[in-house]
């Protein structure tokens, strides 16, 4: 009906991250290699991206607001090992007569640990845990989420920002967890940016290395029961993180190993069992982030090495010895170089490659992935060695992926930067965009759990998320309808081969640019890709 082909659609909406105003147009002589072309490293960060502080920057805050914390807590007589009243402190302060102020009780006065899911507000001991975090944390999360907001909206290469968005929920380093809440944006920049159009095992190795994902997945809690650590006191009180207030148990902590398997390598259903995550536990325990007096900050960044690989350290003491088994092979490599083995056999399993193959044509074909795109895929997949650029560029020359235009339906992060790309004249500033997000139920960087956003539209679609959706396509409209060109053509140009004759009808008919503009972000179109 429209000069605009299905291919040229699908290829700026659905591999995209939404069309600006002659993109389609743009691309139609040769949407697949347009795709095609995106497949290449960045070699220069966007500037919003770079402005961003780094992991060397987010760790050492952390580590900051941690210390501050724990001084706070022993001028209120509270133990900043445990986070809770220091009887002993408050015996020898009676004993001086020091006149402190009364001690918190056990229960519920106690400061919460700041790794720790709740955070509440000031109690009977005059800290107001939450409060200090909000303000020195707040900020940092706001610039962030509206530095990727604006790299989404102004891309010249959406397709390489999608795959940025995709791996970030994939490897998943969640604010929703305070000890977390400074690390996702660096640890995508860092970590995700550089390698989306490389090896797998790259990604993965990266991923678990880096202090982000340590952090998230408790790793730096996780002790090995046989190992020097936990078998001599003296080497506890030692090696005690007081820097990071977090107090390490004697014993396994299995997240890390878990998430490894079901979440970022074999799938749920990739033939693993409880006794591989034990043993993975097992084999990582001693892979922590290194402090100082072992490293320097300042040497760090004086070296310009700011994205936390010259954080990671492993701890022989906290480290299980022995042989272990994962998948029924037997490792025995000295240290790390252990773990390491691991890594690289999950990334080249045939589980893995189906389990990424699966989710890479979920995200851009159907939520019910066409199977025969999922062979192809896990095959090339295992045939190069996980090079995730050969991966994409099977996909997109999937002729399934262009059979139909609009068969995903749109997170909210999707639909507001396709709405910002669809109209030059929306401005979004950065307090707007986080109440917003948070309206429609996708706060950046904060998903959940470590499986991260859901992608099929059962988790997304619902009355109340589309009476959302409309409400705020009319308020987008109304602060974007002056100079814009007309609903009717706008349509045309965004949607291309995807809109209706009944949709542009109804925005003709509309009875002023903005009810036009509104009729178009509120559209059934334009809430699929």
């Amino acid at each position: 009906m429209f000069p605009y082909s299905v291919a040229a659609t699908v290829a700026v909406n659905r591999f995209g991250l939404g069309a600006r105003p002659g993109e389609i147009a743009a691309v139609r002589a040769d949407p697949r290699g347009w795709l095609r072309q995106q497949l290449q490293p960045e070699t220069v960060l966007p500037a919003p991206m770079a402005a961003l502080p780094s992991t060397l920057d987010d760790l050492g805050a952390f580590r900051q607001w941690t210390a501050q914390l724990g001084r706070m807590a022993r001028a209120q007589g509270v133990d900043p090992a445990t986070m809770r009243a220091d009887r002993a402190a408050q015996r020898r302060d009676r004993a001086a007569g020091s006149g402190s102020m009364a001690a918190p009780t056990d229960s519920g006065a106690s400061m919460p640990q700041p790794q720790a899911p709740q955070m509440s507000s000031a109690g009977a001991n005059g800290l107001s845990v939450e409060g200090s975090f909000k303000q020195v944390f707040g900020p940092r999360h706001a610039r962030a989420v509206k530095a990727r907001f604006d790299v989404a909206v102004s891309t010249e290469r959406p397709f390489f920002e999608r795959l940025v968005h995709f791996w970030s929920n994939h490897f998943v380093v969640s604010g929703a967890k305070p000890a977390a809440i400074a690390m996702p944006p660096s640890f995508e920049r860092d970590v995700i940016r550089p390698r989306v159009t490389g090896r797998f095992v790259d990604l993965l190795l990266a991923s678990t290395r880096h202090p982000a994902m340590l952090f998230y997945l408790d790793n730096l809690r996780s002790i090995g029961p046989n190992s020097a650590l936990a078998l001599n006191p003296s080497l506890r009180r030692q090696s005690a993180q007081r820097d990071f207030a977090i107090a390490r148990s004697i014993g396994l902590n299995e997240n890390l190993a878990r998430e490894i398997l079901e979440l970022q390598t074999l799938g749920a259903r990739g033939g693993y069992e409880q006794s591989d995550v034990t043993s993975l536990a097992r084999i990582i325990t001693g892979w922590t982030i290194a402090r100082p007096p072992r490293v320097s900050y300042a040497q760090l960044t004086l070296q310009g090495q700011l994205d936390g690989s010259g954080l990671f350290d492993f701890d022989p003491d906290a480290h299980e010895p022995g042989v272990h088994r994962v998948l029924g092979t037997a490792y025995a490599q000295p240290g790390v170089e252990q773990g390491e083995a691991v890594l690289r056999a999950l990334a080249a399993h045939p589980s893995t490659a189906r389990f990424i193959a699966t989710k890479l044509a979920r995200h851009f074909i159907a939520d019910d992935p066409p199977e025969a795109v999922v062979q192809r895929l896990a095959t090339i997949f295992l045939d190069t060695d996980g090079d995730l650029a050969r991966v994409c560029a099977a996909l997109v020359d999937s002729p399934q992926a262009y059979a139909q235009p609009l068969q995903k339906f749109k997170t909210p992060q999707e639909y507001l930067v396709s709405a910002a790309r669809a109209l030059p004249g929306l401005a979004i500033d950065a307090m707007r965009l986080q109440r917003t997000l948070a309206n429609l139920g996708q706060v950046i960087y904060n998903p959940p759990g470590p499986n991260g956003w859901p992608d099929v539209e059962a988790e997304w679609l619902g009355a109340d998320a589309v009476w959302k959706r409309f409400l705020w396509a009319g308020e987008a409209a109304g602060s974007a309808a002056c100079g814009v060109t007309p609903p009717a053509v706008l349509a045309r140009e965004v949607l291309g081969a995807a809109v209706s004759s009944a949709t542009l009808q109804a925005i003709e008919r509309a009875e002023s640019p903005s009810q036009g503009l509104t009729l178009l972000l509120a559209s059934a179109e334009f809430q699929r890709r």
